[in-house]
């Protein structure tokens, strides 16, 4: 079946996931290796707690990311995260935005307006 039938596009729906503030951020952050809540507060660096926990949490029910609870001896429990499989596959999402950048934006420029107002409609691939 396809997509103009069923008003699912693929591509719409990714952007929609990733263009989600501090997702991008956080999956970079843990394709260098597993970390704790707070190692990950510090390298996506800016985020406050309770969106990075959102954050988190999506990501976990999407399955792109896992947590485990390590028992630290009478502390707190400390929560690791990693990225699944299917979260180390944005490895080459996130090395295609680099390659285009490089060539095509030598200079820092304002952020473009976010995708979210982009109609269901309007999908490529």
């Amino acid at each position: 079946m396809s997509t103009e039938h069923t008003g699912f596009c693929p591509v719409y729906r990714a952007i929609g996931v990733l263009q989600e503030k501090w997702v991008l951020h956080i999956v970079r952050a843990l394709l260098n290796g597993e970390k704790g809540f707070n190692e990950l507060a510090r390298a996506v660096g800016g985020c406050n707690s309770a969106t990075l926990t959102q954050r988190l949490e999506h990501l976990e029910t999407l399955a792109l990311i896992s947590k485990r609870t390590e028992d630290t001896q009478g502390k707190l429990a400390r929560s690791v995260y990693t990225l699944t499989p299917a979260g180390l596959e944005l490895q080459s999402v996130i090395d295609a935005i680099d390659t285009w950048a490089v060539t095509h934006l030598n200079t820092p420029a304002p952020a473009p307006a976010a995708f979210s107002e982009l109609p269901a409609t309007d999908c490529a691939g």
